[in-house]
């Protein structure tokens, strides 16, 4: 259904990648960085699929008491109003803690 094509294309959580000191990257070429980069990257996208298949799966739990063939318009919706409250929660929850990061590492 259109609501969850256009739920999946939001992204997830932003994770920082660890910082690397500079002494650890002596002899370390620049096909290795981008590899180890592009691998990063890649982690990213796969633990924010997880996270929006965690929170379809909850919400469609709460939503569907029965599932059918098909879909009613009361349980898209149900489904896309609930995924939104999460997703919203949990980039409020991922803003909060970068910020007591910040305020921690001051």
């Amino acid at each position: 259904s259109s609501c969850v094509s256009q739920q999946q294309s939001r992204s997830g959580p932003l994770l920082h990648p660890p910082q690397i000191p500079p002494s650890a990257m002596d002899n370390v070429s620049q096909a290795d960085i981008e590899r180890t980069a592009g691998l990063l990257q890649m982690q990213q996208v796969i633990q924010g699929q997880k996270v929006t298949m965690k929170i379809l799966g909850q919400c469609f739990e709460r939503c569907v008491d029965t599932p059918g063939d098909t879909l009613q318009y009361k349980e898209q919706q149900c489904i896309w109003n609930c995924t939104q409250r999460l997703f919203d929660s949990e980039q409020f929850l991922v803003r909060r803690l970068q910020e007591a990061q910040k305020q921690k590492g001051m």
